[in-house]
């Protein structure tokens, strides 16, 4: 039986001892990151991290003091739907807790660290609390926490990556919360059970607002998956009766936590539906890893450029042990539970067989198009045709082989997990553990026959076989180690070797050396930046593609893998000096010596790999608002992408319209002026004079939500050349304003507001009943 509540009160001293340990040794693994010795003090590799993540909660927090709620980005990919974009996590709790704690607009680059460290003490007791809830022991508990936390998965990638750290971050509690709800459940107390599904629901929903969707839709399938394993009647039964509550319990969990992202699911499935991943096949959906890379996990080294796989040398002999252990032929009719519609503790035998098959499922779709497994989820299953990489899938199998590692490890201590009904013989491990030992001796024998094979090519002059030399002599080492922990079956051995092993691969794969926030002043950007504006910049890799965030320069760039589909397709199919006078492009940062249009070079500085960079200013940039008199109306993309190429369409006193707007005369030139009166990420206020009816075309992306008047009357917004914004003037002189209102978040803040007040009071009238 698992743990009751009055078991708990009962064993509370053994919970806290461990909690505190696992604490400890979070603080351990991360001391160079926590330190505030400057000579010992190590940061997060600034990649992805620094340039997107950092780069957009400094935005955030920017615009947050300043009062205002960041919806729109100027300064990133010509204009960007800020809050839209999910990997923004702008309303995860954390990161607005960390949003709003910290000092200003000058968000300090430690800060976002700080929050990215928390998560594994999150991520360290959650995973004890299942595990020991399911192996029933203590050793069990502690074995499966520390191997998924110190994981290569979670310390490596994941925390440079940050949505995806944060998403995972949430599952282990997510399911102590599912397997107390379903235990509850079958045992009459239905109350308890919704109660603990609501936790569930909250918990799912932070998973999902910490913006990563894949690992969320893999915490969400994972999730019920569980659930139903938990929930499932033994034997199986068709009653309604039986089925009616354990579905409602189900329900309940996905629709609220459905109801609590709605503040930023709406706002992101139409960004989704508008950008260039809404139209992701099987092709560009479908890669992750290669057979080679699954050496990572026993040589961490290998394969993709991040490491993924790697839990340990020992994890995976104790997780062999656990499967050999549970299906023994001789074990299996007496493993079996007792026929019971009400079996509300799963046993041990069949944990090891949820976690065997979830993992397994989970490596083969990692493999993602090379296996017809893929196919097959990418056409049923709803959402997995949605996103890239799908190696990430090894999140769960990391997960599964940290508790069969459990499992293992609570059977070979000497005081197997058993169900009452079945036989207790401590002796029944010991001989497949034997065998465990023998085939980790003869492993490392192998090891150290290979790593002297590859240190004799060394000597021949192969200089790259010095790695895999060094690697194959740690596999050796480590395999030796597990072996003389398995054979001493002792709990403080096998957490001891467990963690000289993590300890020693993973702790500074995400950190180097301490060199401060990644933004550095550039002084190549001084002539642009003291420019009134506005303006747009081209940067060709020369600097991180969210400078501007940090700097307040407007960029056509932006580190964001989604974009708007149209500004996409403008920049591939129509040339650049053409699409950049759209864009209101007047300064290039590029590493070539000229360029291909009358420019001015104004700076010289260094750009990567010590290469010069230069900034030049263009001689003719367009406006970023002018007056148009002739509408051509194009039918599709292809004719405005090709009228748009054409030297023969004028961009100023031409603009391509999807229709003629009513009553509408083309004039030869519009005869007037366009002021500047305001300009806000959210707002934009112009005054403008004309002799005669005009287009107003601004060069700003046409989004939904963006809201126009003219002197106080509000207007309809006209697609301009495929992705910007015009509209239609009178002659004379009329102040224009430009707003971005977005529907789809009003309506999502509603239903994520009254989903949580329900949620509350519910939760609190079941407890008080």
């Amino acid at each position: 039986m698992s743990d009751t509540r009055d078991t708990v009160k009962r064993r509370w001293p053994s919970y806290l001892i461990d909690c505190l340990l696992l604490l400890v040794l979070c603080f351990l693994f991360f001391w160079r990151d926590l330190t505030p010795l400057a000579r010992d003090r190590r940061q997060f590799i600034a990649g992805d991290f620094g340039n997107e993540f950092y780069a957009s909660a400094r935005y955030a927090a920017s615009r947050l003091w300043a009062g205002h709620l960041p919806l729109w980005n100027p300064y990133n990919d010509a204009g960007h739907p800020f809050l839209a974009d999910v990997q923004v996590a702008f309303f995860y709790p954390p990161r607005l807790a960390n949003l709003l704690l910290a000092a200003g607009h000058e968000f300090p680059y430690r800060a976002l660290e700080i929050e990215a460290l928390l998560h594994f003490p999150l991520v360290a007791l959650s995973t004890y609390l299942l595990a020991r809830r399911l192996t029933r022991r203590r050793v069990g508990g502690i074995m499966a926490a520390s191997a998924f936390t110190f994981s290569s998965y979670l310390t490596g990638y994941p925390i440079l990556q940050l949505a995806i750290l944060e998403s995972i971050a949430w599952l282990p509690l997510i399911l102590v919360c599912l397997d107390v709800a379903a235990e509850r459940l079958l045992l009459g107390q239905r109350r308890s059970a919704v109660r603990w599904s609501l936790a569930g629901s909250l918990c799912l929903a932070c998973s999902w607002l910490a913006g990563h969707s894949q690992t969320a839709t893999l915490v969400t399938y994972g999730s019920l998956a569980f659930a139903l394993w938990r929930l499932w009647p033994r034997p199986f039964s068709r009653s309604p009766a039986l089925w009616r509550p354990r579905l409602g319990l189900l329900a309940t969990f996905g629709l609220v936590a459905l109801g609590l992202i709605a503040v930023q699911l709406l706002p992101s499935l139409e960004f989704l539906g508008l950008s260039n991943r809404a139209a992701l096949g099987i092709d560009q959906a479908g890669k992750g890893f290669l057979p080679y890379d699954l050496l990572q996990a026993i040589l961490p080294a290998v394969g993709v450029p991040f490491t993924a796989l790697y839990v340990g040398i020992l994890p995976l002999g104790l997780a062999a042990l656990a499967l050999a252990f549970s299906w023994r032929p001789e074990r299996l009719k007496s493993s079996l539970p007792a026929a019971c519609s009400d079996d509300f503790s799963r046993s041990p035998r069949q944990g090891v067989a949820f976690w065997a098959g979830s993992g397994l499922l989970a490596l083969l779709l990692s493999f993602g198009n090379l296996l017809p497994l893929y196919r097959v989820f990418y056409l049923l299953v709803p959402g997995w045709g949605l996103f890239r990489g799908q190696e990430r899938l090894v999140a769960w199998v990391a997960l599964a082989v940290a508790m069969l590692a459990g499992y293992g490890a609570a059977w070979l201590a000497g005081a197997r997990p058993h169900a009452p009904e079945e036989p207790s013989e401590e002796s029944d491990v010991a001989p497949l553990a034997r065998k465990v030992v023998r085939a980790y001796v003869w492993a490392a024998l192998a090891g150290l026959g290979l790593a002297l094979v590859f240190f004799v090519g060394y000597q021949a002059g192969r200089e790259a076989l010095w790695g895999f030399t060094t690697a194959s002599l740690f596999l050796a080492l480590a395999l030796a180690l597990a072996a003389l922990a398995i054979h001493s079956r002792r709990p403080m051995i096998l957490l001891a070797v467990l963690l000289l092993d993590l300890f020693t691969v993973n702790p500074n794969s995400h950190s180097g050396p301490a060199t401060g926030a990644p933004f550095a002043p550039q002084p190549i950007l001084a002539a642009a930046q003291g420019d009134p504006g506005p303006y747009r910049l081209v940067n060709q890799d020369i600097l991180p593609a969210t400078h501007g965030n940090i700097w307040g320069v407007e960029e056509l760039g932006g580190a964001s893998p989604l974009r708007l589909a149209r500004y996409r397709a403008l920049l591939d199919r129509v040339p650049a000096p053409r699409a950049w006078r759209l864009l209101n492009v007047k300064y290039v940062l590029t590493w070539e010596e000229s360029l291909d249009m009358a420019a001015t070079r104004l700076a010289t500085g260094t750009g990567p790999e010590n290469k010069p960079s230069y900034l030049y200013e263009l001689a003719e940039p367009a406006p970023r608002a002018w007056l148009a008199g002739q509408v051509v109306v194009a039918a599709d993309d292809e004719e405005i992408w090709s009228r748009l190429s054409s030297n023969d369409f004028d961009l100023e006193r031409q603009v391509l319209l999807s229709a003629r707007p009513a009553g509408y005369v083309d004039v030869g030139a519009c005869q007037g002026s366009v002021a500047w009166q305001a300009r806000q990420p959210e707002r934009l206020a112009l005054s403008v004079e004309t002799a005669e009816p005009c287009v107003l075309v601004v060069s700003e992306l046409d989004y939904p939500g963006w809201r126009a008047s003219v002197d106080g009357v509000g207007v309809s917004i006209l697609r301009a050349d495929g992705l910007l914004r015009a509209l239609v003037v009178d002659a004379g002189q009329h102040a224009v304003t430009m707003e971005f209102r977005p529907l789809s978040l009003l309506w999502g803040a509603i239903i994520s507001a009254a989903t949580l007040v329900a949620a509350a009071l519910w939760w609190l009238l079941l407890r008080g009943r």
